[in-house]
């Protein structure tokens, strides 16, 4: 079990809730690869494509689990005996998801497929969901995900990731941290699909594709700065459509992402240590470092010098912002 597979805290320790997972190496094996985990409330844990390849995944958990699964990359089908059909993950998407108490849920990728799991308990989930909330909690036990259609991962959403796996805190620490980050996570995957229910269904799926590949353009040359028009032309519409399709789908203007895409990656990069603000500044599509001073602290409220000198103090992922509001809120809960 590595170092942030065990995420308990002290505060919340109970019933353990424990998960069984087999992966079969290779048609020829008898005896598949088995893991148990035994975790409380919540746990992290990340399939990269080298490690499972193409070989299904088997989870069978002791008590009604929550699952969020995020494809980073590749595709993935996830089937359970209650399912009618599987539920396809293509990448860049994630849902909410029920593994009901002692059956087996099978995921299949692609061979070249990383996925995020966090495996929430129901008491955990429901605590820090709203009551009130207009989410269609029925969708869990009758099609056994919580959003009807996968959601696309944000910017934002996957740099939260980035952290719960890199955090270099220990022991309670580090599970107070990473329960803060969960939290956060839910309250925007909760926000996103309040935004997004109200795609028409009218969207095509040739639409649907031409959107998705100005997003991944985007997101893979994060040193370009590209034009509407040049993001039309290459997707094949125009910029009348690109501009509100592109809000539509990913609730987000195509200039909106574009910044949140790069200012995402410059704090993910701050964060390591490893990198001068001009270096980052470049990377992220900026000739002079003033200018990308200046879009940094737009958007996140304080400047990318502010951040590396947290972080060298403090020794770990904060900033100035939710993270340690988080904290102190949990520290009391």
């Amino acid at each position: 079990m590595t170092s942030y597979e065990n995420l308990l805290t002290q505060k919340e320790k109970g019933t353990a809730l424990s998960l069984t997972l087999s992966i079969c190496r290779n048609k020829a094996d008898i005896q598949p690869l088995l893991k148990n985990l035994t975790f409380d409330k919540f746990l992290f844990k990340k399939f990269l494509a080298e490690e499972v390849e193409a070989n299904p995944i088997h989870i069978v958990a002791n008590q009604n689990t929550l699952l969020i699964q995020v494809c980073l990359k590749g595709n993935a089908n996830l089937k359970s005996l209650a399912q009618r059909k599987p539920i396809t993950f293509k990448q860049a998407e994630y849902n909410i998801l029920l593994l009901e108490k002692g059956e087996t849920t099978t995921v299949v990728s692609d061979g070249d497929c990383n996925l995020v799991h966090i495996y929430l308990s129901e008491e955990f989930f429901f605590r820090y969901t709203p009551k009130d909330y207009s989410v269609p909690f029925y969708n869990l036990q009758s099609i056994g995900k919580l959003f009807q259609k996968n959601l696309y991962i944000s910017p934002k959403l996957k740099n939260i990731l980035a952290e719960i796996e890199n955090c270099d805190f220990w022991g309670n620490l580090k599970s107070l941290y990473t329960k803060a980050k969960i939290i956060e996570l839910l309250s925007l995957q909760l926000a996103q699909y309040e935004e997004e229910k109200i795609i028409p269904s009218t969207l095509k799926p040739l639409e649907v594709e031409k959107m998705i590949l100005v997003k991944e353009l985007i997101e893979n040359n994060l040193s370009e700065s590209y034009s509407i028009s040049s993001l039309a032309r290459t997707a094949g519409t125009n910029e009348q459509y690109l501009k509100k399709h592109f809000k539509l789908l990913f609730g987000n203007t195509v200039f909106g992402h574009t910044i949140s895409c790069k200012m995402e990656k410059a704090k993910e990069m701050l964060l390591t240590g490893k990198y001068r603000i001009t270096e980052i500044a470049e990377i992220v599509g900026y000739k002079h470092a003033t200018h990308f001073t200046n879009a940094f602290k737009k958007f996140f409220g304080y400047l990318p010098q502010t951040l590396k000198t947290t972080k060298i103090f403090l020794g770990s992922y904060f900033s100035f912002g939710f993270e340690l509001e988080m904290m102190e809120i949990l520290m009391m809960v």
